[in-house]
């Protein structure tokens, strides 16, 4: 039996689900007698076989290097202790920590937009930059890097500051204008203020775009 499988069979025996997800199911687990997180990506029965396992075993690797390149830019994020692109599946570190999204304040949001900077600074782009994907311990983990992506265009960047901004005005919406300033200046010690005015106006042409396209 290949090693992967060996090891995974051991742990699966004790896991619980703990989300749901479009993408992939997230599981509490074992690994080696602490406590993981799984996340595996699921089956999609409408692809073709072959062509649904390349695509989840392709995320699955990708998320990971990702996850590794966030870390290298000086980003918290889990600790990985195994992927496994056979069942599309990566054990990281579980956090015991508060969401957040929960206790979101514009300390928290500086140091979100400190991060966004910081990605931002070696083209990497989350992809999902909303307060549900931050813990907070005694420092900011940041999470889910499965939509994330390398790119240098000023509009991918914006794109990620727009949903913040969005999630800022919907889910937070009382605490909007402290939280949003406090994400662009944790942002600007990073990028400078000169990029954040850019990011803004791009942000500004995308939104425009949406309106005209609802409209």
């Amino acid at each position: 039996m290949p090693f992967s499988y060996a090891i995974l069979l051991l742990h699966h025996q004790s896991r619980k689900l703990l989300i749901k997800g479009a993408e992939a199911d997230i599981f509490l687990t074992d690994w080696f007698g602490r406590r993981a997180i799984a996340k595996v990506r699921t089956i999609k029965p409408y692809r073709h076989k072959s062509l649904d396992l390349e695509i989840r075993r392709r995320r699955t690797i990708h998320e990971a290097q990702m996850l590794s390149a966030a870390k290298s830019i000086g980003i918290i994020c889990p600790h990985v202790y195994f992927v496994d692109p056979i069942s599309c599946e990566i054990i990281m570190e579980f956090i015991l920590a508060k969401n957040a999204k929960e206790i979101i304040n514009p300390e928290i949001s500086s140091q979100i937009g400190t991060y966004a900077g910081l990605l931002h600074s070696k083209n990497v782009i989350h992809g999902d930059l909303t307060t549900s994907n931050f813990l907070v311990e005694d420092k900011l983990y940041l999470l889910d890097f499965g939509l994330a992506f390398h790119s240098d265009r000023l509009e991918d960047k914006a794109v990620d500051i727009r949903l913040i901004k969005e999630t800022f005005s919907s889910i937070h919406y009382p605490q909007f204008e402290a939280l949003f300033s406090s994400f662009l200046q944790g942002y600007s010690t990073i990028q400078g203020n000169k990029m954040v005015k850019k990011l803004l106006a791009k942000v500004s042409s995308i939104e425009r775009r949406v309106r005209y396209a609802l409209n």
